[in-house]
């Protein structure tokens, strides 16, 4: 029965880890829009379609003074990626859910920053706004 504790507690410890790895990201003060954090990956809907989304990403990496590495545009969905100043990978997944709501995932890094995607997603919204 001891022979197993070491194992049943790193099961636990991951498992902790797991849960500690996902959050509810709130996006306005009455918490009505909300986006999710999970693994290091940041999702949000917005409204519209792969095409301009896409477009609103590219223009929100010169904004912020990424570097753009990669921009492959699909009918409906796109991969962007660019690099910060301190050399980290930005990645952005998009994915086309209908003719009006597209799914972005945003990664920074490895490991993901949440408040640098938050940055870039509220870029993104404004770039769709204007």
């Amino acid at each position: 029965m001891n022979a197993h504790l070491p194992l049943r507690a790193s099961l636990l410890a991951v498992s902790l880890l797991g849960l500690a790895a996902c959050s509810t990201v709130n996006l306005d003060e009455s918490g009505d829009m909300r986006a999710t954090y999970v693994a290091g990956q940041f999702r949000m809907l917005v409204n519209a379609n792969a095409a301009s989304a896409a477009k609103a990403t590219s223009e929100a990496f010169q904004q912020l003074g990424l570097f753009q590495i990669q921009n492959e545009v699909r009918t409906f969905d796109a991969d962007l990626a660019a690099r910060t100043a301190l050399d980290e990978k930005v990645r952005v997944n998009i994915r086309e859910v209908n003719s009006r709501q597209t799914e972005l995932r945003i990664r920074v890094d490895i490991v993901g920053d949440k408040n640098y995607s938050r940055k870039l997603y509220e870029q993104i919204e404004r770039n769709l706004q204007s």
